[in-house]
């Protein structure tokens, strides 16, 4: 695998990056499944279905997609490989977690569920949620550069029946 793939390589194709996050939170909803996190995510994924799938993945494809864009127009081009773009992606979701972190705990209660919700988390997890959501940005981005050295046709099935699979694991 060449940890110098080809920035504009990986921007092309989003597809790889919705596909690598999708599988991550696969994973998230498999361990949920079988009781070894919090209750709180077991809650989440009950409560909010297809929703909290679906905000999970663009949460972490954000945070992707940003470090992206920091490569593409701050940062000098030759600077972009594996090591980098782990190092952006965690940095930028630590970033978005602490900021996070604090609107929720000044967001009043019971006036949005999922806040409600994302409030009981901070305080069944607290840091540890910090750990978490880096090592799902470093899987993600190590199953970015796996699925770009494999076939469309490949990726595509693989999106297709991940999406399908999801489903199962939330209902």
């Amino acid at each position: 695998m060449d940890i110098f793939l080809d920035l504009d390589v990986i921007i092309n194709n989003p597809v790889n990056i919705v596909l690598a996050v999708i599988v991550v939170d696969i994973f998230a909803l498999i361990l949920t499944r079988n009781n070894l996190v919090g209750e709180v995510i077991k809650e989440w994924y009950d409560k909010f279905t297809i929703g909290a799938f679906i905000a999970d993945v663009c949460s972490i494809s954000f945070g992707i997609f940003l470090s992206l864009i920091l490569f593409k127009y701050v940062l000098p081009k030759n600077s972009f490989n594996l090591i980098t773009f782990i190092i952006s992606v965690v940095i930028i979701q630590l970033i978005h977690d602490l900021t996070f972190a604090t609107i929720v705990n000044y967001y009043p209660e019971k006036q949005n569920n999922m806040m409600d919700l994302f409030k009981k988390y901070v305080g069944e997890h607290s840091w540890k949620i910090l750990l978490v959501d880096a090592s799902m940005m470093i899987s993600s981005v190590l199953l970015i550069y796996l699925f770009y050295q494999l076939d469309n046709v490949i990726i595509y099935t693989l999106l297709a029946f991940s999406l399908y699979f999801a489903m199962f694991l939330l209902y």
